[in-house]
């Protein structure tokens, strides 16, 4: 069965808990909820500038990239970039998961 784990300390929350944090990390929910966001904010930032390399290289700063190449090391540094953006933003979207913030 898969349960969620807290964000900072991954202790494993209680079944049908609805927090992000358990409770020995609740207290410095801001402080986490703010890494969590320069996490984002710092992929965003990494993903843009390798989307525009590849949209150089394709010739075309107005089509999206469709770069398939295994012999391009951008190719693989942005795939991996984009897997990391995608969890990092699930992560951000579960302090959302209870409601408004406590903070």
């Amino acid at each position: 069965k898969v349960t969620l784990s807290c964000l900072a300390c991954k202790a494993p929350l209680p079944s049908g808990a609805k927090d992000s944090l358990c409770s020995h990390c609740k207290p410095q929910e801001a402080e986490i909820y703010s890494r969590t966001l320069d996490t984002v904010s710092e992929l965003e930032c990494q993903y843009g500038y390798l989307w525009t390399a590849c949209q150089r290289c394709q010739g075309s700063l107005t089509q999206d990239v469709l770069c398939t190449s295994r012999d391009c090391p951008i190719f693989y540094r942005r795939k991996k970039v984009q897997k990391d953006l995608n969890e990092a933003m699930a992560q951000l979207e579960r302090f959302g998961a209870d409601g408004d913030a406590s903070w």
